[in-house]
This record gives structure tokens, sequence and C-alpha cells, in this order.
């Protein structure tokens, strides 16, 4: 009920629309398309960057019964489901802990209220937010076989692992075993001290075993995902020209998104630091009024104009934070925290060892979470802990904090009520912890605006560039522009403190109100806990409803249909309608010129082409590919060599220059030998094509090699070989270094069928020469035959297939068949009849265990 009322907009037919789906819809059409075209899977798909594995694009695998299974959880439209699949995964695991449904009820309010799922929603981070949603009820199984409660525990481990691993955001998951890992820290030391080492190892290794009956439920998404990812930019890269690290990806990269010191008590105040990058302009009102003023003060003096131009286009923000942006604070609620701050002084007895765990792995969470802001830590784990540079956005490792904190807030009230405490000893403890904590908001209240900067080291910076551009430009005009510079940077610090302000005493009310139904309850005003509990969680229900909806709310759902067909190719009556009402929806008909142009490429053009589209941002959409085959694409783990050849030849880096690539030859060649047909250019509004007449189409033949000794030789080669008719290879890579080839004017190969898993060709020639293949390489699943006779695939141009071709006329067949599918498949089935042999197991040992106990007690009546 709590998640529909919040996505209440579903029950009127209404969808949300979320930009990072917006670009999976583009980058799925074509494997949909052939999916439903021959009823098969499809693991290749050529929609963008020239072609990579599904694996990540919503790749279907057989005997997915763990996928069934979660589609029963996940019965409710979206984004309703997953925010039920929050409340359910925690109120598994407040059942299991506290066996009261009243503390199982309001942890999950606790929990699935956190600011931060509802931005995933808002911006369509599906996966990550769908993984998260198995976080507790898999802890709940741990937890029942680390206190010997194995046919349950292991159970609810096997299942809710294979559903957490089934939802394919590694990322999360890998988090999830660092809190995990510190979980089993304390749990071995506690065991030590109790000499209960052995009952900790049976437990441990029930753990692991479930682990693996879990992946093997998934073992073709995981074998698969394992295999990519060795050639994505998560793995190891030969070329170094402008990489720092060749193994995993670059620490700058890592750690840009890091979260500030400061900015951790985001958790407890949402506004500390302005809330998102995208502000609500109501929220800038005295920035906007002085922007005014400053604007009827200039006249009509051109200079002057021209500046106020250029400060107007540099679009400012609340957000002052350390992040290059963000959809919006890591809020996991004033009540959370403040019973978190409680719990870390009032929870002890046989729940010490939950305490030390949920607060280590708290603290683990803010230390690397901060990332750059706290290099040496930062560094070590990424140089040393194994996979931990394989991730990027270290600031969303605050997932754990926001599991662990709402944990410990849930088990802080259960211990308040139902532990052997002396009313003293938790009156002492609210009076200082809780006192310390309304005093720090207090003064935080009062002299915020004097304690905080209220502006970032990066604004700064800007403000010192505009000047010394006004003082080179008009040295005249400079004491006049520091001066309006001056005010407009003070009148957004105010509203930045008018917000700060306002959350800080938003955060104090809910503070002193939870206080206050606690000392209640001590001082016998309140006499039934269960009064105070749901007064609790309703407090932190309206904290967190009326926080979310900032960030998930009616400006987000529109109608279904334009959700479902996110790409219009024309501006219907319905659209212009919404558009006008719904920024988002805007955003979808501004693209419509260009759509209508893709569209029309793709009708009037059947041929096998790519597209550079350079109207929208290349390398971060994939719009372009619900149309037609794009070089670009919207993905965070490209294809590593694809990605080099990104890197030298479209970032126009002046580091380049010393390595020869000084224009746009090299860009050219990689055009031509990506079959790069059509150039887009222009506006969404008024986009324009220009065809490229030097294509090389989808495989041409060679008659020179160009050999090179490594990976930086042979990606610079690119910029100055004849590729249309010379083949860069490796020596070291290529089995037969004598390939004997020589030029044949009459020579011709041509692509006569294509699907995205089998290209068949043929050639003609009267000499031998190298076939190269408008394809990118990928060294697994890909196999080539000539006349039926299975030959190498060699890797050249640094990035393309290619195959040496005798002469005579030949048929040349490119298919993707990859073992590793075919692999993970039997794996799957295997572990699909132990899980029903664990469930069942399962069901049947409880049954009789409980037969055994009414026997008993039955027995005990009778004598």
């Amino acid at each position: 009920m709590i998640a529909l009322v919040y996505c209440a907009p579903v029950l009127s037919g209404k969808s949300v629309i979320q930009p990072d789906i917006i670009n999976y819809k583009g980058s799925a059409q074509e494997m949909l398309t052939y999916q439903d075209k021959t009823g098969e899977n499809v693991y290749w798909s050529d929609a963008m960057f020239g072609g990579m594995p599904t694996y990540q694009t919503g790749a279907k695998y057989d005997f997915d019964i763990i996928k069934t299974i979660d589609g029963a959880f996940r019965f409710l439209p979206r984004p309703a489901d997953y925010i039920f699949l929050l409340f359910t995964g925690f109120f598994i695991l407040g059942l299991t802990v506290f066996k009261k449904w009243q503390y199982a009820l309001v942890g999950a309010i606790f929990f699935a209220f956190g600011s931060y799922y509802f931005e995933l929603i808002a911006a369509g981070h599906n996966g990550k937010l769908h993984t998260i949603g198995y976080f507790a009820p898999l802890i709940a199984g741990i937890l029942l076989l680390y206190r010997k409660k194995y046919i349950a525990g292991f159970v609810l481990t096997t299942l809710f692992m294979g559903l957490q691993l089934q939802a394919n955001h590694i990322q999360m998951t890998f988090y999830l075993f660092l809190a995990m890992l510190v979980f089993a820290i304390v749990q071995f030391i506690d065991s030590l001290k109790k000499k209960e080492l052995p009952d900790f190892f049976k437990s441990s290794a029930l753990v692991v075993v479930a682990v693996i009956i879990a992946a093997g439920l998934n073992a073709n998404r995981l074998l698969s995902t394992y295999e990519y990812s060795k050639e994505t930019t998560r793995g190891k890269s030969e070329m170094t020209l402008l990489k720092k690290n060749s193994n995993g990806l670059d620490h700058d990269y890592i750690t840009q998104w890091s979260y500030g010191k400061l900015e951790t008590l985001n958790l407890f105040i949402p506004n500390l630091m302005g809330g998102g990058s995208q502000t609500n302009p109501e929220d800038l009102k005295n920035y906007t009024s002085e922007l005014q003023n400053t604007q009827y003060s200039l006249g009509e003096d051109e200079f002057n104009q021209q500046v106020f131009q250029a400060v107007t286009s540099q679009p400012r923000s609340a957000y002052w934070g350390d992040q290059p942006g963000t959809s919006g604070p890591a809020y996991q609620g004033a009540v959370v925290v403040f019973l978190f701050i409680i719990g870390m002084f009032m929870v002890r007895g046989k729940y010490a060892t939950y305490k030390k765990w949920l607060v280590g792995a708290t603290i683990l969470s803010f230390i690397l979470a901060w990332g750059k802001n706290l290099p040496f830590v930062t560094n070590l784990f990424i140089d040393y802990f194994p996979m931990y540079d394989k991730f990027r956005a270290v600031s969303s490792i605050l997932v754990i904090a926001e599991f662990t904190m709402p944990f410990l807030a849930i088990l802080t009230l259960y211990y308040f009520f139902n532990s052997d405490e002396s009313d003293e000893f938790k009156k002492k403890v609210l009076y200082i912890a809780g006192g310390s904590t309304v005093g720090i908001l207090i003064i935080f209240f009062l002299f915020g605006g004097m304690i905080f900067p209220f502006t970032s080291e990066n604004e700064k910076l800007m403000t010192e560039q505009l000047i010394g551009q006004i003082q080179q430009a008009n040295p005249n005009a400079i004491g006049l522009w520091d001066g309006l510079i001056k005010r407009l940077d003070e009148a957004l610090i105010l509203d930045r403190i008018e917000m700060f302000k306002s959350d800080t005493l938003r955060t104090l009310i809910f503070v002193l109100f939870t206080m206050a139904l606690l000392l209640a309850y001590l001082f016998k005003f309140i006499k039934k806990p269960i009064i105070v509990i749901l007064a609790i969680g309703a407090l932190a229900f309206i904290d967190g409803f009326t926080v979310n909806k900032r960030y998930l709310n009616e400006d987000n759902f529109v109608s279904k249909y334009i959700v479902d067909n996110p790409f219009p190719t024309e501006m219907s009556p319905r659209l212009q309608t919404e558009a006008q009402n719904n920024n988002n929806v805007a955003q979808i008909a501004y693209k419509v010129p260009l759509n209508n142009l893709l569209s029309n490429i793709s009708k009037q053009d059947k041929s096998h082409f790519r597209v550079y589209n350079t109207v929208l941002s290349t390398f971060n959409e994939a719009g372009t590919s619900y149309f037609v085959p794009s070089i670009g694409g919207y993905h965070a783990a490209k294809l590593g060599k694809y990605q080099d050849v990104v890197d030298i030849y479209f970032s126009q880096d002046p580091q380049l220059k010393k390595y020869g690539i000084n224009d746009e030859t090299g860009l050219i060649n990689v055009l031509n030998m990506m079959n790069t047909k059509y150039i887009i250019h222009g506006s969404p509004t008024e986009p324009q094509v220009q065809q490229n007449p030097t294509a090389l189409g989808s495989a041409w033949l060679a008659s020179n090699i160009k050999w090179t000794e490594n990976a930086n030789d042979e990606i610079l080669a690119i910029n100055s070989t004849p590729i249309d008719h010379t083949v860069i290879l490796r020596k070291d890579l290529v089995e037969n270094k004598n390939l004997n080839v020589s030029a044949d004017a009459n020579s011709k190969i041509e692509l006569v069928d294509y699907s995205p898993m089998k290209m068949t060709y043929k050639s003609s020639s009267n000499t031998d020469q190298i076939a190269v293949f408008s394809e990118v390489y990928y060294p697994h699943g890909w196999t080539a035959t000539v006349d039926g006779k299975e030959v190498s695939i060699e890797k050249a141009n640094y990035v393309l297939r290619a195959v040496p071709v005798q002469k005579g006329n030949h048929t040349i067949v490119m298919e993707f068949k990859p073992q590793v599918i075919s692999t993970g498949n039997m794996i799957v089935i295997v572990s699909n009849i132990l899980l029903l042999i664990v469930v069942a197991g399962g069901i049947y040992l409880g049954y009789k265990k409980c037969s055994t106990k009414e026997n008993l007690n039955l027995a005990a009546e009778k004598a």
C-alpha cells in the first residue's frame, strides 16, 4: 500500500520516465528485434560501439528459473515494485531478528525511505536498486545461520543470494560483501572469545555452499559477465599512451564521484550542501533577484552584455559539495540517524556483536565513500584489494551505511523496549547522546552560516578565471564586474544558507519528537511500547516521504505510451501537450526532428552501415542505436580496445601531438574502417546528414601488411596507414608470420547476409589477400569458416577482425557461438535441481521438526 500510495500516478495509467532506461531501450532495440524475429536469444549486437556482447544490455538466458522467482516478488507496476521489494526485504529481516511485526514494519520504513533509492529510480538505475532490494533478506538468511538456525538460514541465504545475483549489479553485491566481511571478522572474534569456533566455521561453510549454489543459478549470467569484463575498460589494457593504470580503471576515474567528508552529514540534514545539482528555481530566489538587478544596472553597453551572457551561461546550483554533480543527498532520515547515534551508546549485551558490525561497516562505508578526499585509504584499496579497481563512483558505497544505519536504528528501538537495562541507564544515554545531538543541531542552526563555507573550490576557480578573462579583455571593466560577481556569489551563498537552516530546523524537530516519545515512555506518560514504536515509525514515514518527493514526484510520471515509445519521429498533439507540462517529456520532444532523420536513413538504406552522430554526446547516448547501428552508445563498461580508439582519435587530447596525431587523418581512418556511412551534425531540431563516400563497407580485401611490435605501435599506426589496402597486424598475435599477399585490382568481398550473431560474405580474388571486417574484435565466442572450414580470426587495425583468404571464390561465415553460455546453461540446470532440493528439503525438515515438537507437547500434556 505504501509503495502504491507513493507511486499513485501508476494507478491512473502513467509510468515513470527514467533517462537511463531510455538509453537502455535504444541500446537493446536491435537485440529485441532479432529475438522476436528468430525466437532465439541474441548475445551480440551491432547497435552500439561498433558491436559488443549483450550480456550487460538485457540478454536473456535459458533455464532462468531464478528470474521467474524474482518476477513473483516484483508483481507491482514499476517503480512501485522496487519500493515494495525494499520494504518486503527488510520486513523479512525484521521478522527473523525481532520476531515481532511492529519492529519489522518500522524497520522497513527506516530502510526503504532512504532518499538515495528514490534518486536511483528517477535516474533509471534499476539494476542497482534491484540488487539493493535483496540486501536485507539475504542478510536475514546469513544471520539465521550464525544463530544456528541452519535449515531456514540455508534456504533463505541460497534463495536470496541467487535473486541478488540475478539482479545483476555486481558492484552493489561487492559492496555488500565488504559489509559482510566486517560481520565475519566481528563474529569470528566473538566466537573465539566464547570458544564457539566450530559453530562459526560450520555456519561459514554453509554460507559458502549457499553462495556457490546461488552462483550456479546464475552461472550463464556470471560466467559471461566475467569473460566480458576482462575485455572491457575494467580489464587489463596493453595500450599505455594515456593511461596510468593498465589493470582496471584509472584512479581518477574511479574516484571522480567522491563524497566530501562534510557532505557525509547529508545523511542527517538533506540540504546541508544544497541537495541535488538540478536546483528548483524557487530555491535560488536571492540569486535570481540579484541576477535581474545586475542585468538592469548594465544598460546597453555591448561588452558588459557579453560578460553578463557569459555569467548566465554557467548555470548555478544550490549544490556546493565535492562531487561533479549529484541527483541528491544520501539522506537516510533524521529519525534513523538519531536512533543510530543512540544505539552506539545504548545497545550492548547479546546484541553487542551486531552493534560492532553495524558501526564498523558504517564507518568503513564513510571512509571509502570519501575516495580522493582520503587518498591514502582509497589508493590502498584500489591497488591491493581484489576487484576494488573494477568499479567507479566510490560514493555509491554509502549503500552500506544506508543499510547498517536503519538496522542499528531499529535494533536500538527493540533494545530500548525489550532489554533488562534500567530506565536510569536509558535516560542517561538519551540525555547525553541525544542531548549532544540536539545541541549540535542548534549550533548548526544558529551559527552554520559562519561555520561552513557554502561554496566550493571549483566555484572559486571559475570566478577567478572569469575575472581574469575580463581583466585581459577590458581592464577598465574589472572594478565593476568584481563587485557585481561578488554580490551574485553572496546572493547564492545566502540561498544555500537558507536551505541549510530550513533543513537543519526540520531535522531538529524530528529528533526532538523522537526523543520526546522515548522519554514519555520512560516517564510513564505513554505506557504501551507499541504506541511509541508506531509513532516513531510514523515520524520516519513523514520524514522520508516528504524529502523523497523532492527527487521522485509527479513530474517523473508521464503517460505510459511515451515511456514505452521514447523515440518519437513526429510531434503528435499528445506529445506536444505533455511536453508543455513536463520537462522530461520536453527533452524527448526536442529530439523528434533528429529521430525522424535517423528513422528515414534506416528505411531508405537497407545495407549494413554505421552512423556517427555528432549532434548529441556520441559516446554517452543510445538514442541513435534505436534506429541505426552507431559507432557511439551509452554503457559504463565498453570494450577496452574500442575505448582506447575513442580516447586516441576522438578525444583530441593535446598530449597526443607528441605521437604525431596533429590532424583528423586518424579520425577519418577510424570512421572509414568502422563503415561509418553517415555523419549527423547540426542540432536536434535542425539535424543534417552527410554521407561519407570513403567508408570501406562491411569488409574489404587488403593486399599489404603493416607489422607492429606492441599495442601502442598498433593503435598509432591507424593514423598513418592507408587502411583501404593495408592491414595493421601485430607480430606477437599472428601465428603465421609468413602471410603472402599481393594486389589484385579486381578482387572484391561483400556481405550477403546479416544478423547480429551470423554474417555471411562472398569473396573473389586472383591473389591471396586478407579480408578485413568492420566488426569489433572479441576473442571469445566468434568463429570463422571459409567454405565450411574453420579458420582463425586475427585482430587487425587494433580493434577489427581479419581472416587470411586464398585466391579464388569463397564463402566466409562469421558466427557468434559463445561456449560460456553453453557451459553456464549446464551449471544452471544442475543448480536449479539443487535449489529445488534445498527448498523441498527445508520445508520437509521444518515440518518434521514442528511435528516432533507438537508430539512432545502432546506427550507432556498426557503425562
